[in-house]
């Protein structure tokens, strides 16, 4: 399954040909989607959603590393808002 699902832990010679191993909605993985997610994208998903509910605050306060994770978040929360006001 690991093969077949082109885990990252793999040595990229393992793993055989790039292709699609998961998909949903716009989005799609070419290797295992657990493989992808860090420690580091864990605390930004946490960190942006304590940062929404609270009211937000201005992105040229955060490190920029942030800013650019928060961003990217933030276009997919509404991406996720406005496929549901449609599905309605």
């Amino acid at each position: 399954m690991e093969v077949r699902r082109r885990c990252g832990w793999l040595p990229e010679e393992r793993r055989g040909p790039r292709r699609p191993v998961w998909a949903r909605g716009r989005v799609g993985a070419e290797e295992c989607p657990k493989s992808l997610v860090t420690p580091q994208s864990l605390e930004w998903v946490e960190t942006f959603l304590t940062w929404k509910f609270s009211g937000g605050g201005a992105l040229n306060e955060l490190r920029a590393r942030d800013a650019d994770a928060f961003l990217i978040l933030e276009r997919e929360w509404r991406a996720g808002a406005d496929g549901e006001r449609k599905s309605s």
